[in-house]
């Protein structure tokens, strides 16, 4: 998700990261838990992560000395894909989340991204349809060629899905999940609890840095965007930007809470989503949360 990454490539072209006294070198991430892993044994001093992942870890160890220390996406990454002009199966174009109902789903049904769809279809009262049956790396060319009628995946990843639409003639968008009451927190910076003790004013520069590169980007997403494709070339330009707008309505909230505070309420609905959805461990909000800003 090269949007969702793009403002700290944008402080690093900025000099944001200087201006608050910081060297930091941005480093390719281990993969899922074993990021908060990395974090917590003091590899590494900070990473972004997925609530899923975080919440991985602790039930794989539940004293893991790390902790969120500022909530990047405040709304979940899910969101349903499907071809905006292209009739499902049930005849109907697929314009709502009640038109799910009858629709046929593309992708592998051990996956997280099928659990989560099917706790979405249980929370808006819709019957779970046909499966198709598909490996995580070809829904996206499944779905563009009409191998089904949806498909669960990160909102950020929406310029990718529109490619491949465009190339077989079709206009594929996404129906957030946040938009159909599923309240739960994304993703955010993580830092390990021994950094968290022995230098809380690191800790406090790096939150300083982030909210500032977020607006940053926020203001002009262009900014950053060669720093990022010098380490990542693949991303392209106008990809990167296109999923950075794709992230901005999760990061951006007008709810009353300072940028990155966990709101303890959304934070158990958050865990009790994941208990029920991904057998994940419930932890109160004091255990995943260190507010240092």
């Amino acid at each position: 998700m090269p949007g969702y990454h793009l403002p700290y490539f944008t402080a690093d072209a900025m000099g944001i990261f200087r201006d608050h006294g910081l060297e930091v070198e941005i480093v390719h991430p281990e993969p899922g838990p074993e990021n908060i892993e990395a974090v917590a044994a003091g590899r590494y001093d900070f990473c972004l992560t997925s609530v899923t992942h975080f919440l991985r870890a602790t039930t794989g160890d539940p004293g893991i000395g790390a902790r969120f220390v500022f909530m990047v996406a405040r709304h979940t990454h899910m969101g349903v894909f499907y071809a905006q002009d292209r009739p499902a199966s049930h005849g109907r174009l697929i314009q709502t989340f009640s038109d799910l109902e009858g629709a046929s789903f593309i992708g592998n049904s051990d996956s997280p991204f099928a659990r989560e769809y099917l706790q979405l279809l249980k929370t808006i009262g819709v019957t779970a349809a046909p499966l198709v049956e598909m490996p995580y790396g070809e829904v996206a060319e499944g779905l563009a060629m009409g191998k089904g009628d949806v498909t669960a995946d990160y909102v950020d990843l929406g310029p990718d899905y529109q490619a491949r639409g465009m190339a077989n003639g079709d206009e594929i968008t996404a129906l957030p999940f946040h938009e159909a009451g599923i309240d739960t927190y994304g993703s955010g910076l993580v830092a390990g609890t021994r950094l968290i003790e022995s230098r809380p004013d690191l800790v406090r520069a790096v939150i300083a840095v982030v909210q500032e590169a977020l607006e940053a980007t926020r203001h002009d997403p262009s900014r950053g965007v060669g720093a990022l494709l010098e380490a990542y070339p693949e991303a392209g330009f106008d990809r990167t930007l296109a999923s950075w707008k794709a992230s901005e309505p999760l990061i951006f909230l007008d709810d009353g809470r300072a940028a990155g505070e966990i709101d303890p309420d959304k934070w158990r609905r958050t865990a009790a989503h994941h208990m029920d959805v991904h057998a994940t461990t419930f932890v109160e909000p004091e255990s995943v949360y260190v507010a240092c800003g």
